[in-house]
Parts: C-alpha cells; sequence; structure tokens
C-alpha cells in the first residue's frame, strides 16, 4: 500500500530536510563513544554504534537526533578522513591481519593486506605506513580496509622512536647512496692556493660535517683582516645531477638525538666535503677587512675559490674555557691561539655594532640528551653558549652578509630568510598591551614597519615579561627569491650560503656566487623550491618535537615528586606552560596544582599573569620550582604541580 508512495517519499523527503545539519572534526574516546567537534564552544556526542563509522580526526557531516532532549550526531557524509597515509602497529584478530593507526583509540583496529612490494614477513608490534582502501561512510563501502606500504621497524628494535616519527612526517631513514665522486676540470681551475694559510674549525666535539673554517689576523691600525672558508660541496655535485636532485627533495640534513640523517651522501658529507684538519679541501673564501669596530662595506669583500687546509678542529667548549682562562686549549698552536684571542675581540666588536645597528638575540640553552646501548634516556646534560659559539656565530652572521651584499649588488635573486615581525590580525592587541606597559609612541602604521619593529625590539630588550608576551604575536620566518627585511635579526636582507653540506639553499647560493664571479649566466631559483624548502623545515621541526617529547617523557616517568627549577612560558586558561630549565622539557602547570580553592584563582592569558584573590600571584617569565605529578606516555605530556618550596 504504501510501497512507491510518491507523498510518503516527499514527507521523508521534508523531515530529513527539516534535521539540523552540522559538520566538523570527530573526536573518539578510549571508551568507545565519542564526539564531533564543531567549533571551540559547540560540540555532540556520538554513540558507540556510530563510533564504529568513524575514526578520530575524521571530518565529516550529519544530522542531529534529539532524543529526551539530549542532542546525538548522526554521520552521513565523509568530507575527509584523517587515514589517508598513516602509521600503526601490526596485530592479529582471529588469524587476521589487523593494524592499529597510532594516535587512535587503542582498541581500534582495521583489517589490512600487505603490498607485494613489502619484502619483511610482518609479525605482531611491528610498525608500518600503510594507506586507506575503504571507510564506512564511503559509497558502496561497509568497513575499514587498509594496505601495508612499507616497514618501518620491528617490535624489538630499539630505533623504534626514531624510525617511527621520520615515516610519519615522510622523512628518509637512511643516508644517499655513495657513488664515485670527482671534482670536474672546470671546478679545479682557477682556485687559489690557500692551504698554507692557519684556518681552523670550531665545532661540537662530535661534528664530522664540518662545512666552515676561519683565519683572521689584524694590521697595524687594529683593523681585521678576516677569511672565511666555506666547503663546496657544489664542486663535486654538477646541477640536476642525481645527487643533486636527491638534495634538493631533502633541504636539510636531519638532526635528531643521536640520529642523523644527511641531506648529501656521508662520503661527501663527512668526507670530501668536510674541512677536516689537515686535509686539502675545495672552499669558497670570502675575504672580508673589517674595522676596529666591526665595521665593513662592499668594497671591503671578496670571494674565491680555493684549496685550504684547515690545521686543527676545535670544540666550543674548549675554546670558551681557553678564552676565558679555566683551561689551556687542547693543541699546543701559538698562531691558533692568537687568532682565539682576535675572533673573541672582533665578536665583542660585532655584536655591540648589531646592537646599535640591528638586534641581537639573548642566547637560548641547548639540550643533548644521552642514551645507553639500548638508546634509552641516561641523562640530559644542559650544555652552556660560551664565547666559542659566539665566536662562530658572530663570524657566520659576517660571511653571510657578506653575501648578502654580493647578491644585491651582483646577482639580483638568491635564496633569502626573511621575516616580516607582527602579524598584522594581531595589532589591535599588540597595541593595548604595549599602552598597558606604558608605550604609546607606536601606531598601526610603525610596527607594522622594519624600523618600527627594530625600535620596539630595542626597547624592551631588558623586559624579558613584555618580550614574553609579543613573542606569540609574531610571523614564522620565510624565504624569499628577492632580497627582503628580516625583521628578527634587525638585516634589511639576509641571505646564508655557510652550511651548504647542510642545507640545500645554502648550496643554491654557492651556485650564483661562483656563475657570477666567471660571469656565468645564473639559473634562478624557483619559488616552487623555496616552497619544497619550507614544507620540510615544518617537518623536520615538528620530527624534533616529537622525538623529544618522547624522551623526554620517557626520562620523567620514574621521576615522581622529584622537583626541577621552571619558568613559566605560556599561560591559558587551564593553568602554566613551563620549561623545566635544567633539562629543557615543557610540561602542564593546572591551575588545580597551584591553588586548592578553585573559584579564587583565575588566569589572564592576554596579560601573562595568574592571580591569587585578585593578586598577581605568578607572571610569565616567573621561575618557580615544580614537583613532577604525572607523565603521560600515551600522548607524552608531562604535568607537574607547584613544589611547596614555593610558598
Amino acid at each position: 500500500m504504501f510501497q512507491n508512495n510518491p507523498l510518503l517519499a516527499q514527507l521523508k523527503k521534508e523531515l530529513y530536510e527539516q534535521k539540523p545539519r552540522v559538520e566538523g572534526i570527530v573526536r573518539a574516546h578510549e571508551k568507545g563513544f565519542g564526539f564531533l567537534d564543531v567549533d571551540n564552544k559547540t560540540n555532540y556526542f556520538i554513540s558507540v554504534a556510530k563510533m564504529k563509522l568513524l575514526c578520530n580526526g575524521d571530518k565529516v557531516s550529519g544530522t542531529i537526533i534529539t532524543n529526551n532532549d539530549k542532542e546525538f550526531f548522526e554521520p552521513e557524509i565523509l568530507i575527509e578522513s584523517s587515514l589517508q597515509k598513516f602509521i600503526g602497529k601490526i596485530g592479529f584478530l582471529d588469524r587476521a591481519m589487523v593494524i592499529y593507526p597510532e594516535n587512535m583509540p587503542t582498541s581500534f583496529a582495521i583489517r589490512c593486506k600487505v603490498n607485494p612490494q613489502v619484502a619483511q614477513k610482518l609479525k605482531e608490534g611491528d610498525w608500518v605506513v600503510a594507506t586507506l582502501q575503504s571507510h564506512p561512510l564511503e559509497k558502496d563501502k561497509n568497513h575499514f580496509s587498509a594496505e601495508v606500504t612499507k616497514f618501518i621497524a620491528g617490535s624489538d628494535s630499539i630505533y623504534q622512536l626514531w624510525l617511527k616519527t621520520l615515516a610519519r612526517y615522510d622523512l628518509e631513514d637512511k643516508a644517499p647512496q655513495e657513488e664515485a665522486f670527482t671534482i670536474s676540470k672546470s671546478e679545479q681551475e682557477n682556485r687559489q692556493e690557500l692551504t698554507d694559510v692557519p684556518f681552523f674549525t670550531v665545532d661540537s666535539e662530535n661534528t664530522e660535517d664540518m662545512d666552515d673554517a676561519i683565519s683572521i689576523s689584524q694590521d697595524e691600525i687594529a683593523n681585521y683582516q678576516l677569511m672565511i672558508a666555506i666547503a663546496d660541496p657544489t664542486a663535486y655535485i654538477p646541477q640536476d645531477s642525481a645527487v643533486d636532485n636527491i638534495a634538493k627533495i631533502r633541504n636539510f640534513t636531519t638532526y635528531l638525538p643521536d640520529f642523523n640523517i644527511p641531506m648529501l651522501s656521508k662520503q661527501l658529507a663527512d668526507n670530501l666535503c668536510s674541512l677536516k684538519a689537515n686535509e686539502k679541501r675545495p672552499a669558497m673564501v670570502c675575504k672580508i677587512n673589517i674595522d676596529k669596530n666591526g665595521q665593513f662595506a662592499n668594497d671591503d669583500i671578496s670571494f674565491t675559490p680555493a684549496w685550504i687546509e684547515s690545521k686543527a678542529k676545535l670544540a666550543y667548549n674548549n675554546v670558551s674555557n681557553f678564552l676565558e682562562g679555566r683551561s689551556d686549549l687542547n693543541i699546543d698552536d701559538a698562531t691558533i691561539k692568537k687568532q682565539l684571542k682576535l675572533l673573541s675581540e672582533l665578536a665583542k666588536a660585532r655584536i655591540n655594532w648589531r646592537q646599535q645597528n640591528a638586534l641581537v638575540f639573548k642566547a637560548n640553552n641547548d639540550y643533548r640528551f644521552v642514551l645507553d646501548d639500548n638508546r634509552q634516556v641516561k641523562n640530559i646534560i644542559k650544555e652552556l653558549r660560551g664565547i666559542g659559539n659566539n665566536i662562530v656565530e658572530e663570524v657566520m652572521i659576517i660571511a653571510n652578509l657578506a653575501l648578502t651584499m654580493y647578491l644585491q649588488e651582483k646577482v639580483g635573486t638568491g635564496v633569502f630568510n626573511t621575516h616580516s615581525g607582527f602579524d598584522s590580525k594581531y595589532i589591535e592587541q599588540i597595541l593595548k598591551i604595549l599602552a598597558d606597559n606604558g608605550i604609546t609612541d607606536f601606531d598601526k602604521e610603525s610596527l607594522m614597519t622594519f624600523a618600527g619593529y627594530v625600535k620596539l625590539r630595542r626597547l624592551i630588550d631588558d623586559n624579558d615579561f613584555l618580550s614574553a608576551k609579543l613573542r606569540k604575536f609574531q610571523t614564522p620566518a620565510d624565504f624569499s627569491l628577492t632580497p627582503e627585511p628580516h625583521f628578527g635579526l634587525g638585516f634589511k636582507a639576509y641571505a646564508t650560503w655557510t652550511s651548504p653540506i647542510r642545507k640545500y639553499g645554502d648550496m643554491i647560493n654557492h651556485r650564483l656566487l661562483k656563475a657570477s664571479l666567471k660571469g656565468q649566466g645564473i639559473t634562478a631559483p624557483t619559488n616552487e623550491q623555496l616552497k619544497s624548502m619550507s614544507d620540510r623545515r615544518k617537518k623536520l621541526r615538528l620530527a624534533e618535537r616529537d622525538i623529544a617529547e618522547n624522551l623526554y617523557s620517557q626520562f620523567l616517568s620514574d621521576k615522581q615528586e622529584q622537583t626541577f627549577a621552571a619558568e613559566i612560558v605560556d599561560i591559558n586558561r587551564g593553568g602554566a606552560r613551563v620549561r623545566l630549565t635544567d633539562i629543557g622539557a615543557f610540561a602542564f602547570l593546572p591551575l588545580s596544582m597551584i591553588h586548592k580553592v578553585r573559584d579564587e584563582i583565575s588566569t589572564y592569558p592576554e596579560d601573562g599573569l595568574i592571580k591569587i584573590n585578585d593578586e598577581i600571584a605568578y607572571k610569565l617569565t616567573d621561575t618557580i620550582t615544580v614537583a613532577i605529578y604525572q607523565v603521560k606516555t600515551e600522548n607524552q605530556s608531562v604535568i607537574v604541580k607547584l613544589s611547596q618550596s614555593n610558598s
């Protein structure tokens, strides 16, 4: 009677169209149910039965059903699945192979098959890369299925954390293949013989890929003659060759704790191009005359291809200890000792010059993980930056500014590092913060200019609290094909070339420099290459963060109640984010761990304050003492509580 009834069909259609419809992101719960997050304030409950059609992170649309005054979400259309290409752990259910995707509830398993190109026989607990083949919300599909496309690591591999992280961000886990490398005849011609010049390197103790060496002298009127030799990998790598194309894809060397993946083959990076002591190497050498106040101009700069031979490999800490009078240098070479003292004087002059004419960042400490034979964290060492680090940093900035001047004047293009200061969408908030702190001589227009930004940074340089509040309103650094300001450094243009073994952008600038010196036509870099560099840099930072969070949570997992000095680095509605200053780990300090009476404590994120009974109790950059309360290994988060020593 009701079959094929057009009136009934019309009624059903009208009822369907009257139902409220929403779209959002699925958030799964370990207990099987979930929520649809529509925005920051709106979410809807998803039943266990409906969650079987979804996975955490899916973007879906559907209808809202009301039952007994409660609203439920019913999914209908898959907009985009969070599981397209993913990594997961192999398991077996009823003898059938399944994969447990990471960042999903532990019970969420997907039936899977193995691509024939995967040679390994997979076993329980192995980690793999997979692609989603079907999703229950897709048309004519009623279940999840996946295909394993790559083996990552065995269940018992001590490198599992590193290999998983690299796979997560689609980063290479091996060095490029080796091959026979030779320098072409054209690259050997017209190289100046500078092997008698007393160059030396200053690096970390275990560094093998050394791409810069320094030599310095001083004339009778106290001006400096600085020579910077930069490794020359492009002497071995023709443009658009297979080796070059691999480097072009990788863009950077990957540096993870005790696990580096070079951009170039190890034969090039650690041997043929590395400026090893007592080994003749091709290099690009920059000669600069610098006055006693640290100033130099275009006429003071020259570049030349050369052969050099480093006379010594020095370590940062040994150089710092020598110059600060704590110990002697580990080599007995009067010439190098004299050069180090000259470099120390030059570094001080340059820092003073940059304070007056550019900007100087306050030094951050480095932290080094010490691992045992099973790659478990034994210790974390805080490495203070000394004068040895400052010398190299200042010399490399000099070299990069010299190249920047050359590219601007002679070439017109290159790979330039840029930073545009504050994000314009936050300008009203910035002006309010400045006004609240008694700074009123800036407006919207001036704050967005290079001169205005530099003026403000100098004004608040000694105000750590205000500097920290404004830091989150800045734009990220970027790349450009043409000279543009780098607000953060305080330079009107800035290009780098001092790390060509580790950065493809520096190799590009080497080729431009060489072509110009030889009077040849240039091959200009492209925006596509800059985008590739930017994307890769973001992935590398995420990989570094993930590894660090895992290692920190591992290290702190058995240290409940142990106390640490901490700095407040951010404040949000729920509490404060702190950094444990002795080891570098980030942790969360909830309000409930600061003050027991919830109604008496409030946060003011925009002001960077925490108040108790309307009195300022804590603020950004405060140093406090915290104790480890909980380490959540499932998401590598560390929860701390306020130590009693603060009261």
